[in-house]
């Protein structure tokens, strides 16, 4: 599949599209659901993925993440 073909179905232009594949630009979340779709993947599973890696690249270095994560963890299952 071109690159063409892909940034018309996401939605952004081939340059964009380039840069994201090169790691010079970050992949948005309302990419997630089109690119599921065009290579017929699970939507769900793909944006558990993209929010995994945004939160740990963010936040993933911070001394008190895992002890946040576990709080965040712990308000979920009450």
């Amino acid at each position: 599949m071109s690159l063409r073909e892909v940034a018309a179905h996401v939605g952004i232009d081939i340059s964009m599209l380039s840069k994201i594949e090169h790691g010079e630009r970050q992949l948005q979340a309302h990419m997630i659901r089109p690119i599921a779709e065009l290579f017929n993947l699970q939507f769900r599973e793909l944006q558990i993925q993209f929010l995994n890696q945004r939160i740990a690249d963010e936040y993933g270095n911070e001394p008190f993440f895992d002890e946040a994560i576990s709080i965040l963890k712990g308000k979920e299952l009450k």
